[in-house]
């Protein structure tokens, strides 16, 4: 049998680059347990247009965004709950980020579970005011969020609401009540992930090794 046969030859090469760039599309939300179910990125977030309970929702918004004092309320691995504050903290970086929204209409909504990423978690916001000075520029660009609303989340303190960080998995056990006399009718967070590089660089670079060989090998 010819060695040409087993070569990687250019149009071998091209289905490897392809399978490359299809293992990294849309890398983000791996996977989910419990309570949390992903979905795409919806038209609406605000309180009303996606309920559900006793389940809640998460979404990658965006990908590579470069983003300079970035306010959050909690950086790095760690358990986080209580009536304490978080935040603010200020970081820079390139990042991916994800939202998680808990939306029980008139209802208690304590939704638990786990969510994980392709990449670890850099940080998380849940505070409603930080969550409104990054909807433009980290949330996805077709949904609208309910920029000022003052009810949209937590404050500072995620007083019974809470969750640890580890690498790249959240758990998460959230409280959220659609009653306007509570704090908060729903829960809405952000988490701030690494980057995951985009895979074009390193798939073309494959294409011309893999080719460079099949040459060499005709010759």
């Amino acid at each position: 049998m010819s060695m040409l046969s087993h070569a990687v030859t250019p149009s071998r090469s091209l289905a490897i680059c392809a399978l490359l760039i299809a293992s990294h599309a849309g890398a983000a939300i791996s996977a989910t347990s419990g309570a949390f179910q992903q979905i795409a990125p919806p038209t609406s977030a605000v309180l009303g247009s996606l309920p559900a309970n006793p389940f809640a929702f998460c979404w990658t918004e965006q990908t590579g965004v470069t983003l300079p004092n970035l306010l959050v309320n909690t950086v790095g691995a760690g358990s986080f709950g209580g009536p304490a504050a978080n935040g603010p903290i200020s970081i820079n970086g390139t990042f991916d980020s994800h939202f998680i929204h808990v939306d029980p209409l008139a209802n208690f909504g304590n939704p638990s579970g786990t969510i994980w990423f392709t990449s670890n978690i850099v940080a998380v916001i849940y505070e409603g005011v930080f969550l409104d000075i990054t909807d433009a520029s980290l949330g996805s660009l077709g949904t609208i969020y309910p920029t000022g609303d003052p009810l949209r989340s937590h404050s500072a303190a995620l007083g019974p609401s809470q969750y640890t960080v580890v690498a790249n998995t959240i758990s998460l056990n959230l409280w959220a009540y659609g009653s306007a006399t509570w704090p908060n009718r729903m829960v809405q967070m952000r988490v701030i992930t690494e980057a995951v590089p985009a895979p074009g660089a390193a798939a073309l670079a494959v294409l011309a090794a893999a080719a460079g060989r099949g040459r060499a090998r005709r010759r």
